[in-house]
């Protein structure tokens, strides 16, 4: 019985959960950029890769924001 502890997931899940495609997923795991398992070929990520991960989608998207800010200025300065 598993209470209170998530499973490990599969790419299709993470991929699944970000709404990215399969392809971005293993993209970040092979540059090291995600953390995750290898068993054999399979790639799966632990309860406590998943919430790294978060961690790093998170501050990434904190980080990325202020960029879209100054795109849509320097666009808007553009078309003024």
């Amino acid at each position: 019985m598993n209470r209170g502890k998530r499973p490990f997931t599969s790419v299709a899940d993470m991929a699944e959960h970000y709404a990215v495609s399969a392809d971005v997923v293993y993209r970040k795991v092979e540059t090291g950029e995600w953390p995750a398992s290898r068993i054999g070929r399979m790639i799966r990520f632990s309860p406590d890769q998943q919430d790294e991960i978060e961690r790093l989608v998170v501050s990434a998207g904190a980080r990325q924001a202020p960029k879209k800010d100054r795109i849509t200025e320097a666009l808007l300065k553009l078309t003024a």
